[in-house]
């Protein structure tokens, strides 16, 4: 069991732990959650052994292993990618060069050799522990991890050198997997991985036989790959044996009864110190006041309740209204020296509409979506944008367009239109740039810093079409539900790259597969493309087509082989599957709603009887309750809201 007691930590005058003690028992999974600066990769780098506490006790079994993962810095070179995968492995191949060694020399050593039985024990010592340690896969082993996050067997022979600081921290990940410490710690490991790597992480934690600690901002991820959330907030740490989204729900309703009691002993308090005030100098009332001062001087006063959910929200102004078709692709090519990313690529966007690429990296989604913005030129074709369009485009690399001199709060000022002036302020906050972190200058910024300050930049006066490229990096859980929140309401039409699974699950309409110089569109959210998917693997439907001189939302076939009468048929039938699925969500919500509606009336007659807070042993969890009723009746409504919308 990892074991921390008493943990101390401090930096300057900031608490980050004050006397925390927590425990985690072997092939648990936890995720640390909180606040950007509570202390989770604090605390991941002292069990690691990186950094040392102020005071307190960290402790592990005898014999067991840590392994740690940053969230980036980690680069190699000089070695193969294979070979540094391998290097994984370095004690197992040590041991079974001494076992060939033992073998070698007992080999050349007589029976009847005073060092025969000395070597003859070394070599059952080290068999032993090959039984337990060692593999005969090692190579097979690495090769699936590394495909696993997303590498091809070509890479395998290329010089680490050759990556990308991405690429270079999945080979990072690869070698600590392939280690199998007994305990794993991983701070943001899915920063850099596309959906098909988080996928195949997710299903190798589930089946990692050690202890797991993670931290993640990846909501469907933490939902999938953990059982137990450990809360980091003022100096201490508080668990909750749920997955992310039943930890949100039952620490909103803790919050909400801590507010509750917080708030009714502070008017129980006034009360008695205005009684205390209006009679401390009248000798017949001395006794009572006396009695009322020492109840308050005993009174275990409750704190104020920390690290509440967020109530910022952030609203788009209205949109300039464009033409129905707001960007159009006509037979495009687009080359790489030898390298063809398209070669007849027909796309068009219309207007309002909510569009994700995906795909796995290397597919062509940043090409696509920098073809849509003008930002790459074209090797062949055309490109055609519509009516009063103004297009705002978001690249990875967007830091580069921001003046190293104005401080963040001049920039967003000056980029704010002037009804938005006076809210630039919550904008920057919602965005982790509160206090005196808006004062900083752009150049002193770190590269995450400068991601999200250029997202908020574009929020803050937005063109009527979107294109973001991987807008969610470097955001915390709070900024990624600003930003989900604003773009839901967004009535502009948008184009986005994500990886965040939470996003494209309650963003997009419409899912566009990119992939092999071909773009697939799949009607629906990231869910109802997965289980498209899996359909047209199973053969139960027949495989969607590449779009091709169509708009995305009409539903017609746009490959060339789309343009007869089989495949708009069969197009036609997809959409009638579609109309079908949503008509059935339609009324699977109505249901839920007419029940969850029936239960809260149920609980508000409960509240409004005459004896409620007589009869009642738990009044506060009947509020409790109504409360989460009424937020699940809320969230139920606007999910109906969005399908009748779509």
């Amino acid at each position: 069991m990892l074991s921390v007691s008493n943990l101390c930590r401090r930096f300057g005058s900031q608490v980050v732990f004050e006397r925390a003690s927590w425990s985690v028992a072997e092939r648990e999974r936890v995720a640390l959650v909180g606040a950007n600066g509570s202390g989770k990769s604090t605390l991941l780098r002292m069990i690691a052994g990186l950094e040392e506490a102020d005071d307190g006790i960290i402790s592990l079994p005898r014999g067991w292993t840590v392994g740690y993962l940053p969230q980036d810095g980690l680069t190699a070179s000089g070695r193969t990618v294979i070979d540094e995968a391998l290097d994984a492995f370095a004690s197992v191949f040590a041991l079974e060069r001494e076992c060939r060694d033992l073998e070698a020399r007992l080999a050349d050593c007589a029976a009847d050799d005073p060092r025969h039985d000395a070597l003859l024990s070394a070599y059952a010592d080290a068999r032993t522990r090959w039984d337990v340690e060692g593999s005969y896969d090692c190579e097979s082993q690495a090769e699936q991890v590394l495909l696993g996050l997303g590498f091809t067997a070509t890479d395998f022979a290329r010089e680490t050198g050759e990556f990308s600081g991405g690429w270079q921290m999945r080979l990072a990940l690869a070698k600590l997997l392939l280690s199998r410490p007994n305990v794993l710690l991983l701070d943001e490991p899915t920063n850099h991985l596309d959906l098909d790597a988080r996928n195949w992480l997710e299903g190798f934690l589930l089946d990692y036989p050690h202890t797991v600690v993670l931290v993640a901002h990846d909501r469907y991820f933490l939902d999938v790959t953990v059982t137990r959330i450990t809360e980091v907030c003022g100096g201490r740490l508080t668990d909750y044996p749920a997955p992310y989204s039943r930890y949100l729900d039952t620490r909103e309703a803790e919050r909400a009864q801590e507010l509750a009691a917080y708030r009714a002993q502070r008017e129980e308090i006034e009360r008695i110190e205005a009684f205390i005030s209006r009679f401390r100098y009248q000798a017949s009332k001395a006794t009572l006041v006396q009695s009322r001062i020492k109840f308050l001087e005993k009174l275990d006063r409750l704190p104020a309740p920390e690290g509440g959910p967020s109530t910022l929200h952030f609203r788009f102004p209205p949109c300039t209204r464009s033409g129905r078709e707001v960007l159009r692709l006509d037979r495009v090519a687009k080359h790489f020296g030898a390298l063809h990313v398209y070669d007849d690529l027909s796309v068009t966007i219309e207007r309002g509409r909510k569009i994700a690429l995906v795909g796995p990296n290397g597919a062509g989604k940043s090409t696509l979506i920098k073809l849509l913005a003008g930002a790459e030129p074209l090797s062949a074709g055309s490109r055609h944008v519509g009516h009063n369009v103004r297009v705002g485009y978001f690249a990875q690399d967007q830091t580069r367009v921001l003046d190293p001199e104005r401080t963040v709060l001049a920039l967003a000022t000056a980029a704010a239109p002037v009804d938005l002036v006076p809210h630039v302020r919550s904008l920057l906050g919602a965005f982790l740039f509160s206090g005196d972190a808006v004062e900083k200058r752009i150049k002193v910024l770190s590269g995450g810093e400068r991601n999200r300050l250029a997202l908020a930049l574009l929020l803050l006066d937005p063109p009527n079409c979107l294109l973001l490229d991987e807008p969610t990096n470097h955001l915390d859980m709070t900024a990624k539900q600003v930003l989900l929140e604003a773009l839901q309401r967004y009535d502009g039409t948008l184009v986005l790259v994500a990886h965040d699974r939470y996003i494209l699950d309650h963003l997009p309409q419409e899912i566009v597969e990119v992939g092999r110089g071909h773009a697939t569109r799949y009607l629906g959210n990231y869910e109802d493309y997965v289980a498209r998917k899996a359909a047209e693997a199973a053969g139960q439907i027949a495989t969607a087509v590449a779009m091709r001189d169509a708009p995305l939302p009409s539903g017609e076939s746009v490959a060339p082989a789309a343009r007869n009468g089989g495949a708009e048929q069969a197009q036609a039938k997809l959409d009638a599957r579609a109309v079908a699925k949503r008509e059935r969500d339609q009324a699977r919500l109505e249901r839920e709603i007419a029940e969850k509606e029936h239960a809260l009336a149920a609980v508000s007659a409960v509240i409004n009887g005459a004896d409620f807070y007589q009869s009642h042993p738990s009044p506060q969890q009947v509020f409790s309750q109504y409360a989460q009723l009424k937020r699940d009746v809320d969230a139920l409504y606007a999910r109906l809201e969005r399908i009748e919308q779509s």
